[in-house]
């Protein structure tokens, strides 16, 4: 059971990772044309979102097995 908790944490890390480098090249790509950088920049901030929220549903999963598992002893 710990397998899918560890990647499902991995999968939101990578999603953080790859959040961050499109974030960052579309900044750049807005800052060079001169776009609005909320409209141009909005399912990027949505997805480095969905990433954190993703990585703590992952810990908190982790935490509540371990609670679970710590009281059936």
């Amino acid at each position: 059971m710990y397998n899918f908790v560890w990647l499902s944490a991995g999968m939101g890390g990578l999603s953080l990772i790859l959040a961050i480098f499109f974030l960052v090249k579309d900044l750049a790509y807005c800052e060079r044309t001169q776009q609005k950088k909320l409209t141009y920049l909005l399912a990027n901030w949505g997805m480095f979102l969905l990433a954190i929220v993703w990585i703590g549903l992952g810990i908190s999963l982790y935490v509540l097995i371990q609670n679970q598992l710590t009281a059936l002893k």
